[in-house]
């Protein structure tokens, strides 16, 4: 893609988003989104690799794409419906969809993400080829690496882990974070949530990967609030599931902040003792929270990086294409540019 548009791959930090199936990948990347862009489905929905691309400096989302003949068409106002068509046609090869993920704030590097099939999906080993070309192409990034919170113990990703650990090691430029995906689905009475994290931890920590960032969250109830707060419409099954996720997180007892394991924190269940009563980290977190001072020091932390004046790579074309075809409801989307032509079309 980076041969049609004008990006300075200097500028972009490579962030990896890999995954085994069902482990709520498209939905998690959504919710980094604040918007349903990526398809999501209970099968292997993810057939290629596509990438967001963060522009603070745009609210709406695009999409450039460019077909396996060389042809490049620019959609405004992307869409998930238009992303599935073009994941769904083996006429494109490589789709960026441009746009601001508000919750991450570009200093002098914009961050691409990049998701990638699946590592494990038995009916189509391409998908972990796919993936293991894309994690050799960069000496310096982030991989996001997204568990099924039901599915810790069941591994079959030991060699891809492998993999993971001996890039690490090569390219020290390179970091990871473990996201446990789906944890509103698990009962913490019936199945003790550091219990979870602990698993987690000592099987990262045997397949070589020394003190691992574990982070657990729930992708679809991120989504949701962000979509509520966005004052978008939701589906009846949308407002169902909505009611269900406030009525769990509202209730500080379930926060998942105070399961994260962060090797820079420590032992989030240590205890301290004041007047003779004790009190663990993960509690004294939470209510350091609740100060608002955690806020402040976020919004200096983005008045610094705005001051950097860096704006995402700004993405034009440099050459006369056809746009690809791609049949719609209401008819097709074909477009043509010509060179220095800046402007853009719907």
């Amino acid at each position: 893609m980076f041969n049609y548009l004008y990006v300075d791959e200097r500028k972009v930090y490579p962030t990896l988003v890999v995954s085994t199936m069902s482990s709520g990948k498209s939905t998690l990347i959504n919710a980094l989104a604040g918007k349903e862009l990526l398809p999501s489905k209970n099968s292997a929905c993810t057939a290629k690799a596509a990438a967001i691309l963060d522009n603070d400096m745009q609210d709406e989302f695009v999409i450039h794409a460019v077909s396996s003949s060389g042809e490049y068409t620019l959609i405004e106002h992307a869409t998930q419906k238009m992303v599935e068509k073009f994941n769904d046609t083996n006429e494109v090869s490589e789709i960026i969809i441009e746009g601001d993920i508000k919750g991450i704030k570009n200093s002098k590097k914009a961050m691409l993400l990049i998701d990638t099939p699946g590592i494990n999906n038995c009916m189509d080993s391409s998908h972990s080829d796919i993936t293991e070309k894309i994690l050799q192409e960069y000496d310096e990034g982030l991989i996001l690496y997204i568990i099924n919170a039901q599915q810790i113990g069941t591994y079959d990703d030991e060699l891809f882990l492998k993999r993971i650990a001996a890039k690490l090691r090569k390219c020290p430029m390179f970091s990871i974070i473990f996201v446990i995906n789906k944890m509103d689905t698990i009962d913490p009475q019936r199945e003790p949530l550091d219990g979870i994290i602990k698993n987690c931890w000592q099987y990262m920590e045997e397949k070589g990967i020394e003190n691992p960032l574990i982070i657990p969250v729930s992708s679809r109830a991120a989504l949701l609030l962000k979509k509520v707060i966005s004052g978008n419409e939701l589906t009846e099954k949308d407002e169902s599931d909505f009611a269900l996720y406030y009525k769990r997180f509202k209730n500080d007892s379930f926060s998942l902040t105070n399961y994260i394991r962060d090797p820079e924190l420590g032992n989030m269940n240590e205890t301290f003792e004041v007047d003779g009563k004790k009190y663990t980290k993960a509690a004294l977190y939470a209510a350091l929270q609740n100060t608002g001072f955690p806020s402040l020091e976020s919004a200096i932390d983005s008045a610094l990086v705005s001051s950097l004046k860096m704006k995402a790579p700004k993405i034009s074309f440099n050459q006369m294409q056809q746009g690809i075809k791609l049949e719609d409801d209401e008819g097709f989307y074909r477009m043509t540019f010509s060179k220095n032509d800046n402007r853009r079309y719907n």
